[in-house]
């Protein structure tokens, strides 16, 4: 697909998704207090009043007004002789936001009841409250204007004002059900009264438009008015509304202008923008979402041109942008009343913004990442090249990250040259890789890497690209690295020398565990004729030390311990009275009881035999602690160094255990073969004193299930090499 076709998706993509979001209850949530800031600045400007129809006027039953007639509530003919006054100076209308739904006085009430029907342009307010009912609860109570006011001609209008959820009036409604009738709004019926009908689409639930309360609404003193103290002009040709604006009515409500307002003074703000919408100009309404539309794929496009622009001129065009938007969000509101909140496109830039300067990173970083996978693999070959498959395994799996491999095989050759069976594998994906034997001989032969794409050579009809690299050491050919992958693209150069790089360390690496593996085979040996030597020396402990290191090792094994711990007791256990070579032979063999002098000579062959071997390169300190301490006892008095409890090794541990069995087990010079019971008898006689008491119980638990099967293992081995 071109390019510019991939944008226009993109951008529509965005677009959509931003106009779907914008419909969302959290993103109302966010936009609420914003449209409200942006409608307290339209008060630099704000729109002229419908032309044509008559203005409002408040007549407030104020502070002032409560105090110079304390009585409450006033009696009825009070607001006959203030609206005889009104009308008397040119009124077209008044209406009443009092609670006029009780009659009271007769002569009052008959006033009123007189001056609405001599004038009859009188609405009363007609509302939804909420009541306490003993044996009931609160209730909700319709109120509506006492008949005898009804009767005389009066227009009941409803003052209910829906609050949103973070209590703010916003809205009105033209029409509302109040026991199950429709009823006008008080606003409605006021601009009926000034010969004008609200428009059929403002009789649902609309905006206020806040707008026109940034222009004073003229408000005159209920008790100026009934005294005559105002300007006829106030209220010449106008419509009136009277109601309360003292706190002690409790009428006082949250608008989108900050400060608490009167009902009366929202009902005013209504009016006005019902007769603007009559009158065919724009009043606050939510954005079309084409509009919204339009300018979320402008600015996806607009953001896919400053992809190509330098760091710094590319954060200069988003803030210009972010400029742009704002004013042009509060421009629509105020030329075009849309009520447009510039947070969703804000977010928009700030999003592509973001995920812009990322690819930026990413692009700029291609050889800084390049260098610095080369250095960490390089690193962290160089780490792990011990004498373990570890590291091969780390090193295969690092080249395999950096060229997006699907497998990685490592194929071992023999020394003369020929590939072995074994292999080392990374198969992150759970399948090994498939291995031509034919390329994998020939790269080997050769020298060189051989690179096939397209096809996977040992896979047919599976596409994908094959590496195959020889491993060389020095001039020794130690392997073949296979390097397996499902995208076809060929290997870039900087690619091409990863797998060289990191394959010459992989040759490293294998020929060191070669050469290891040969060290750990000829260090075996000589461990093994070593101790053939001492069982040689004393007749009588003849096996004894393969015994030893048969059990030893299984009861380490059953320890937990791992294989290389495992190994360097077995080695342990074969030396561990290596140091009788130090020992006269009238004092080895002798019979009978040993004098205390003979008996310090013996004793001395735990610290003569870790001398012996200490200088030997590649035993670990496990196996020379075998060969000091496995006549340590654990109450802490056996020798050469006294320890006792947890201080003694573990591995030493093992050996004293499987030492004085066998010995209890075997004739010796000073004492014939005890039988297996008497052995255990004893053994256990000694758990906490002699011996680990845990150890005990684990090694007797493997003499009774495999100790049979053990002994017959070790005479055979004998019999074989002999």
């Amino acid at each position: 697909m071109r390019p510019w076709l991939w944008k226009l998706g993109g951008a529509t993509a965005v677009a959509a998704l931003v106009t779907a979001l914008s419909f969302t209850r959290p993103v109302e949530l966010i936009e609420r207090p914003v449209i409200d800031l942006m409608v307290r600045l339209t008060s630099l400007a704000p729109p002229p009043l419908a032309p044509d129809v008559p203005d409002v006027t408040l007549v407030a039953i104020d502070p002032a007004s409560l105090r110079a007639d304390s009585e409450w509530p006033w009696p009825r003919d009070r607001y006959a002789e203030t609206a005889r006054k009104l009308f008397a100076a040119g009124a077209r209308a008044v209406a009443f936001d009092i609670d006029l739904s009780t009659a009271r006085e007769p002569d009052g009430d008959a006033a009123l009841a007189a001056l609405i029907h001599e004038h009859g342009r009188v609405a009363l307010a007609a509302l939804r409250q909420r009541q306490l009912v003993d044996g009931v609860g609160e209730l909700e109570v319709v109120s509506w204007p006492a008949k005898i006011f009804l009767d005389a001609g009066a227009r009941p209008g409803h003052v209910v004002v829906p609050l949103d959820s973070d209590g703010v009036v916003r809205s009105a409604r033209g029409v509302s059900e109040l026991a199950g009738e429709r009823v006008p709004s008080l606003s409605a019926l006021m601009l009926e009264f000034a010969g004008v009908t609200a428009p059929e689409a403002m009789r649902d639930k609309h905006r206020i438009d806040f707008r026109y309360g940034h222009d004073a609404i003229p408000t005159l003193s209920f008790s100026d008015v009934r005294e005559g103290r105002f300007a006829k002009g106030a209220v010449e040709g106008r419509v009136v509304l009277i109601g309360a604006t003292a706190a002690e009515f409790q009428d006082l409500w949250t608008t989108p202008l900050g400060a608490v307002r009167p009902g009366m003074w929202i009902q005013a703000v209504e009016y006005r923008t019902l007769a603007a919408a009559a009158r065919g100009l724009r009043t606050l309404a939510p954005a079309p979402p084409l509009v919204l539309f339009a300018l979320s794929f402008a600015l996806a496009l607009l953001a896919q041109l400053g992809d190509a622009m330098r760091v710094w001129r590319r954060l200069t065009w988003y803030l210009g942008l972010d400029a742009a938007i704002a004013v042009g969000c509060q421009l629509a509101l105020g030329r075009s009343a849309f009520l447009l909140s510039p947070v969703l496109p804000l977010l928009q830039l700030a999003s592509h913004y973001v995920s812009s300067l990322e690819r930026v990173r990413r692009r700029l970083g291609v050889r800084l990442r390049e260098r610095e996978m080369s250095l960490v693999a390089l690193h962290e070959l160089g780490e792990s090249a011990s004498q373990s498959t570890d590291g091969l395994e780390l090193g295969l799996g690092l080249l395999g990250r950096i060229v997006d491999a699907h497998a990685v095989a490592l194929l071992r050759a023999a020394p003369d040259g020929r590939l072995a069976e074994a292999r080392v594998d990374w198969m992150p994906r759970g399948e090994l890789a498939a291995v031509d034997p034919a390329l994998a001989a020939a790269a080997l032969a050769s020298g060189r890497l051989r690179s096939i794409e397209g096809q996977i050579p040992a896979r047919p009809g599976v596409p994908g690209r094959a590496v195959y690299v020889p491993l060389v050491a020095g001039r020794e050919p130690v392997g073949v690295l296979v390097v397996e992958s499902r995208k076809q693209a060929r290997l870039g150069d900087t690619e091409l020398r990863m797998v060289a790089t990191v394959a010459s360390q992989l040759a490293l690496t294998v020929r060191s565990q070669r050469l290891a593996e040969e060290l750990r085979a000829t260090l075996g040996a000589s461990v093994e004729a070593v101790a053939s030597a001492v069982e040689a020396r004393d007749g009588y402990t003849e096996l004894h030390c393969r015994r030893l290191a048969l059990f030893c090792a299984s009861l380490a094994q059953r320890l937990g311990l791992s294989a290389d711990e495992i190994e360097a007791i077995r080695l342990g256990a074969l030396l561990h009275d290596v140091g009788k070579i130090g020992v006269r032979d009238h004092v080895l063999l002798k019979p009978g009881r040993f004098t205390p002098e003979e008996r310090s000579e013996m004793e001395r062959h735990a610290s003569i035999g870790h001398r012996i071997v200490q200088p030997i390169v590649g035993l670990s300190p496990t196996t020379l602690a075998c060969v000091r301490h496995h006549h340590e006892r654990w109450d802490g008095r056996g020798y050469p160094d006294g320890l006792a409890g947890e201080a003694i090794p573990l591995a030493a541990r093992i050996v004293s255990i499987v030492d004085v069995w066998d010995a209890l087990s075997s004739e010796r010079p000073y004492k014939p073969a005890f039988p297996q019971a008497r052995v255990r008898e004893l053994i256990r006689k000694e758990r906490g004193a002699h011996f680990d008491p845990a150890l005990v119980d684990l090694f007797l638990e493997i003499l009774d299930a495999e100790g049979d099967e053990m002994l017959a293992l070790v005479e055979a081995s004998a019999e074989q090499d002999a």
